[in-house]
């Protein structure tokens, strides 16, 4: 399989390179035409901890190096370059695994959050649309996700209904203990505001404002929360009053900076801020973490968390492998046995013309039969047709690369196909 990928996460590129390649959904469409431009097209998975590219190339070589020189190019825009080093590749069967696991939630900072599921889901949908998925690389993904729905079902990585919000939100009851006196603005009101704000009453919140850059969609949330909406512009007031503030919108500059925080601190005399940044890019400026009584939990301190779980995560790696390795296994066979759909057809047409020319002549020179003695020689001829095939037919869809030359080979396949072409 010539699949390939090329991307970065975060857990091995700093939150400011990760960022600086994040492909908002807003800007999906227009990056996914540059990519078919300089890499011949593919997948582009972008989510709060990582942005990869899945593609195929005829020379995986040649193709990964398209790959790595399109997310360099994409960071120089942003204005950061030389991040060669962060880049990690894959090819053939590792780009299998690879999304197999990311799609089960086995590499999110929340292990085998729903959410990761959504997202691959989307990726693939917006790649359709843009006419930059190759037929090979649609099966791969959906191939992916029947599989993620599996493990989901089969295992606790499906009982355990982890989020990154509720990462979040608990990493806040952790720190600020009961959050039910607490008043919380929650800036941002897509998939993860709305997830967020789940998680918030599930841990006992009920003093919640939201607010969200689509008026509509704030108002929304907030219906469904019964909570006070607060326009986009007015944040700055709402978040005097607040002892919280959790940020996840999909906004590529920061929308909260240090010279606000610090108006808002300086009229809070002793009261503490607590920000939670799930942006990618980030909302909230790094530097608000330096002003006295802000303290800023962002994706990096949720992945610091997320790693002490090691143990747990290996422990759910190892029950989900084995749906994995199955449906990787099934995923190959379908593709083999679609790449070797045509060798089979055309060997069934040879037998099957062989088994009309001899049921002809045998039947000529026994002289008048019954419809029904006909019939049974035409039923024994194709069963026994079918029986001869059977084995070459299960080479032509076994892993062997070599099978459909090999059969062609056997049974002068191409020489047929070149006399009738003649």
């Amino acid at each position: 399989m010539n699949f390939i990928l090329a991307g970065l996460n975060i857990d091995r590129a700093p939150v400011e390179v990760l960022e600086c390649v994040a492909v908002p959904t807003h800007s999906l469409k227009i990056h996914l035409e540059r990519l078919a431009t300089h890499a011949g097209g593919g997948v582009i998975l972008s989510t709060c901890n990582r942005t990869e590219i899945y593609s195929v190339a005829g020379d995986p070589e040649v193709g990964v190096r398209q790959l790595k020189e399109f997310i360099d190019a994409v960071s120089e825009h942003a204005g950061i370059s030389g991040i060669g080093d962060f880049i990690y590749t894959k090819t053939g069967d590792e780009v299998a695994e690879h999304l197999f696991g990311v799609a089960a939630g086995l590499q999110s900072v929340a292990l085998g959050e729903s959410q990761i599921l959504g997202q691959v889901t989307r990726a693939m949908r917006a790649a359709g649309e843009a006419g930059t998925i190759d037929p090979m690389l649609s099966r791969l993904f959906h191939a992916a996700l029947r599989t993620s729905r599996k493990i989901r079902k089969e295992t606790d990585l499906g009982r355990n209904r982890t989020s990154v919000s509720s990462l979040g939100v608990q990493e806040l009851q952790n720190t600020l203990g009961d959050l039910s006196d607490m008043r919380v603005l929650l800036v941002g009101a897509g998939e993860t505001g709305k997830l967020t704000a789940r998680a918030l009453r599930h841990y006992g919140a009920d003093d919640i404002v939201v607010s969200s850059r689509s008026l509509n969609r704030g108002r929304v949330l907030a219906d469904e929360m019964g909570a006070p909406q607060v326009a986009f512009e007015d944040i700055n007031e709402a978040m005097a009053e607040s002892d919280v503030v959790i940020t996840c919108t999909a906004a590529t500059d920061s929308v909260i900076v240090p010279d606000v925080v610090q108006e808002v601190m300086n009229a809070r005399l002793d009261r503490g801020l607590s920000i939670l940044d799930l942006g990618m890019p980030r909302d909230v400026d790094p530097a608000c973490g330096d002003i006295d009584g802000v303290t800023v939990i962002s994706l990096i301190e949720l992945q610091e968390r997320s790693a002490e779980s090691w143990e747990l995560r290996e422990e759910a790696a190892a029950e989900a492998q084995d749906i994995i390795d199955d449906g990787i296994r099934r995923f190959k066979e379908r593709l083999t046995g679609i790449g070797s759909e045509p060798v089979i057809r055309t060997l069934g047409a040879r037998v099957e013309q062989m088994r009309r020319e001899e049921v002809e002549h045998t039947l000529g020179g026994l002289g008048d039969l019954t419809d029904k003695q006909a019939k049974s020689v035409e039923k024994m001829t194709r069963s026994l047709v079918r029986r001869i095939l059977a084995d070459p037919i299960s080479f032509l869809r076994s892993e062997e690369e070599t099978a459909a030359e090999a059969v062609q080979r056997v049974f002068a396949l191409a020489d047929s196909d070149e006399d009738e072409s003649e």
